[in-house]
């Protein structure tokens, strides 16, 4: 029979603490004689106790296990040894384990999940996430809490650093989204054990004086309907995908001079009010004046079908030349810093949130003379200054 724990004051002046509980192999979790510390003599006693319920209940607990059981037992603290890991953790771990399986989802429903949520959310935000699927349907055969950073990293590291950027993305708020439902644990998403690829910064590029001039006069004599869409997007520097397709009439104040970008149309859910300049003002007389609609929304078609309608407007001025991503925003961010210099006020105008980034992306983006012809870019037969007589509906 076990030996019973021993409770003596301390008597070294180097002891730690002046209660000491001497506790017997038999009753040990280590399995070796230990010297337990307290503060108090209560506290030693409680200690005492436990360890004496330990011993009572020993023989007890013994008499119901099989001889197998025993063997198992021991066979496990063998096991568990060498890694110093005590066997009611080990089974308790495990057993977390357990019921988050039983409480996680597939990779698959969780990445459903997610853009289900983001529905509401723009075109281009939607298509990255059945991207970021597709990339990853490999592993859809797994429980969410079962991919690991490696099984990810096998896929990743064959894409190029621009595109492994954007699935990181997106795989990390799939990841996010578990974590808040319970489907993994805290601190356990495998993208965090992952790195994003350095990717070569290049110069923004943008959209030359003489094509925007083109692209224009183009919509203005061939696709009236395409016109509104360019003039916002290369004077307004409105986002093209997402916000411009949402714009309506209702939101250009010609009055004012401005247009207001709703929460519901930002991309990043936050109203802003961008300026129409003196040369956005006479495109837009000129598109009226040719008999053009201005009510309802701005892009009165499909995304499919502006799309067409961009890639024959590039052609027709720019050849089999590729088109510039991103090319009408980066064009008007360019022009107006290079004439007015004001980064902080081209942050509220477009959008964005850094200033910082503002200025290293656009910062001499052109040169300030071919600024002052981007913004004088007139339609035929107009003058400076002409402005849109402002009628209040019926």
């Amino acid at each position: 029979m076990a030996r019973t724990a021993i409770l003596k004051p301390a008597l070294r002046a180097n002891r730690p603490s002046p209660w000491v509980v001497n506790v017997p192999p038999q009753l040990s979790a280590t399995g070796r004689r230990q010297e337990l510390f307290f503060a108090t003599k209560v506290e030693a006693s409680a200690e005492c106790e436990r360890l004496k319920s330990r011993k009572d209940n020993f023989g007890i607990s013994l008499s119901t296990m099989s001889s197998a059981r025993i063997a198992a037992a021991a066979e496990a603290y063998n096991l568990l040894e060498p890694h110093n890991i005590d066997l009611l953790d080990a089974v308790r771990s495990h057993l977390r384990v357990i019921e988050q399986r039983s409480a996680s989802v597939s990779f698959e429903a969780a990445f459903d999940r997610f853009a289900e949520l983001k529905g509401n959310k723009s075109l281009k935000y939607r298509q990255e996430i059945r991207h970021a699927k597709a990339t990853v349907a490999p592993l859809f055969g797994k429980l969410i809490c079962e991919v690991r950073a490696d099984d990810l990293e096998q896929i990743l590291a064959k894409l190029p650093a621009g595109s492994r950027n954007a699935k990181m993305r997106r795989l990390r708020s799939v990841f996010n989204l578990a974590i808040k439902r319970g489907w993994i644990e805290p601190g356990q998403s495998p993208v965090a054990r992952l790195d994003f690829a350095d990717g070569v910064q290049k110069e923004v590029e943008i959209v030359p004086v003489d094509q925007v001039s083109g692209m224009l006069g183009h919509a203005l004599e061939n696709d009236l309907e395409l016109l509104p869409f360019l003039v916002l997007g290369l004077f307004c520097g409105i986002r093209p995908r997402g916000e411009l397709e949402k714009l309506e009439w209702r939101d250009i104040d010609l009055a004012e001079r401005s247009v207001t970008i709703r929460p519901e149309v930002s991309k990043t859910n936050r109203r802003r009010f961008p300026e129409l300049s003196e040369n956005a003002i006479a495109w837009l007389g000129a598109y009226r004046d040719r008999g053009g609609l201005m009510e309802g929304p701005i892009v009165p078609v499909t995304s499919a079908v502006l799309r067409k309608k961009r890639r024959a407007n590039w052609k027709a001025v720019a050849g089999e030349a590729p088109w510039i991503q991103q090319g009408m925003r980066h064009t008007f961010c360019s022009n107006w810093l290079a004439l007015h210099g004001d980064v902080n006020k081209l942050v509220l105008l477009s959008g964005h949130d850094s200033p910082d980034v503002m200025w290293r992306c656009y910062h001499r983006g052109t040169k300030k003379a071919a600024a002052e012809r981007f913004w004088s870019i007139m339609p035929p037969q107009s003058v400076a200054g002409n402005i849109i007589e402002y009628r209040e509906k019926a």
